[in-house]
């Protein structure tokens, strides 16, 4: 087994981007014989006009399927804080199997769902996009701007396989930052959304003791399997009459519920089918890493009953922010997505998310640049001040703005190249909405106690 002194030498090297197909894989073992870890391929790829260092792994558990990742390791000596993201639909051509390749040939559109070994006659076909290394660090560009490692860990859904297989991958992720150099094992975050939140979840559940997240956050995050089951054979049929509709719903989760079922062995309730380690009441108690949950109450892809009832078991350590409407929808002419306000305030949640993640991850006194779109912000904030008058619970948006009011957060408009600190922003937003006069000096004080009646 190698040191991890030679693992820290690996994992330092540079290459150029085009260099990483010629980079011959080398493998070493991170301090535990059961994880291996090769690096199939070393570049560097520019992202806010700076370039990164990322290295392409194959991260191999005993007994299981490989893990694959893009790994931008600290770019400065020391430790220092790291983030994991979940990407399950990501497409990559470097892992040197013949799955990857035949799907890069077949580049990006709606495909045949004919790697996964459940494939049938009939079975639904499914959307396919590549993310080349260079796609991978401007979404992880908030994060290396600020000096974090970031790991990004691929699902793979193309690819086949099931949700146990889903799990393991992010298993894999997790035990990499247990043994990397350079990481901060009490300053790890993860982050996901939809199939990604899930993983995000369970990732935190499982995370060695050595590596568990300091926070996380998943959007829209599938929690409990079983009642997803329910949802789509159940709760869809009794809401939606529109025949048109209802197969558009069967036709969409139909690759799903064949990886649910790969590993369950079948629909909740028959013959065999396991769901154990599949539910909320399994979750809940596994799940020690503080959560923002953000959903809609208008999902139709996961129902925002996922959150709320789970949120129910694990307690105060979940924060749920809901997006919230007025009235009730039109199942009948609802479309199939996360819910509208997701789209229509996307930069909003962006930002809110950012927020939670880099306040409790950065040092004590690091500048943390918070990326935001101000009249989606505020149009935003206009919504909760409105459900706020109606009766709405939106106790969970004090907090995260109280974030955004930390001393040290420069918010970075998107839009105009702006910067203004956080605090400033903060209070003449919520002066100018709830009609009050607090200052920078006091708004998160004043915030402490809620938002302004």
């Amino acid at each position: 087994m190698r040191t991890i002194l030679l693992a820290l030498a690996l994992l330092g090297c540079s290459a150029s981007a085009s260099d990483v197909e010629s980079v011959s894989p080398d493998t070493t073992e991170l301090a535990n014989p059961a994880l291996s870890v090769t690096v199939l391929g070393s570049g560097q790829a520019e992202a806010g006009g700076q370039l990164w260092q990322y290295h392409l792994l194959r991260l191999q558990e005993a007994g299981k399927a490989p893990t694959y990742a893009q790994w931008f390791p600290p770019r400065n000596p020391g430790v220092w804080p790291t983030m994991m993201l979940t990407r399950p639909y990501d497409g990559i051509t470097w892992t040197g199997e013949v799955v990857d390749q035949k799907w890069a040939l077949r580049g990006p559109g709606i495909h045949p769902d004919d790697s996964e070994p459940h494939h049938h006659a009939g079975s639904s076909a499914i959307a396919f996009s590549i993310s080349p290394p260079e796609f991978i660090a401007a979404e992880s560009f908030f994060y290396l701007f600020h000096d974090f490692g970031v790991l990004n860990v691929f699902g793979r859904f193309y690819a086949g396989g099931d949700i146990q297989n889903d799990r393991d991958d992010m298993h894999a992720g997790m035990r990499f930052l247990a043994q990397a150099p350079g990481v901060d094992r009490s300053r790890i975050g993860i982050h996901g959304g939809s199939w990604g939140g899930f993983e995000a979840l369970y990732a935190a559940a499982d995370a060695p003791v050595e590596a568990r997240p300091k926070v996380g956050v998943a959007l829209f995050p599938l929690s409990d399997f079983a009642r997803q089951y329910e949802y789509l054979t159940s709760v869809i049929p009794a809401r939606v009459s529109d025949p048109v509709v209802r197969n558009q719903y069967a036709t969409f989760f139909e690759p799903y519920l064949r990886r649910i079922n790969a590993t369950t062995g079948g629909a909740p309730g028959t013959s065999g089918a396991d769901y154990s380690r599949w539910t909320r009441e399994h979750l809940a108690p596994k799940l020690s890493t503080p959560f923002l949950v953000i959903h809609e109450d208008w999902d139709t892809l996961v129902p925002v009953e996922q959150t709320q009832t789970l949120a129910s078991l694990v307690g105060p350590s979940l924060t749920a922010l809901y997006l919230l409407h007025l009235d009730a929808p039109d199942w009948n002419t609802r479309g199939l997505d996360h819910g509208l306000l997701v789209g229509q305030y996307g930069h909003a949640v962006n930002t809110v998310t950012l927020g939670h993640l880099l306040t409790n991850l950065g040092g004590p006194s690091q500048v943390l640049f918070v990326p935001f779109v101000q009249d989606t912000l505020v149009a935003w904030l206009w919504e909760v001040r409105v459900l706020q008058y109606y009766g709405r619970d939106m106790s969970a948006v004090a907090p995260r703005l109280r974030e955004l009011a930390d001393p040290r957060v420069a918010l970075f408009e998107l839009t105009t190249g702006g910067v203004v600190l956080g605090a400033e922003w903060v209070a003449l937003a919520v002066n100018a909405l709830w009609g009050t006069q607090y200052t920078a000096a006091n708004i998160r004080e004043a915030l402490s106690a809620g938002l302004p009646p």
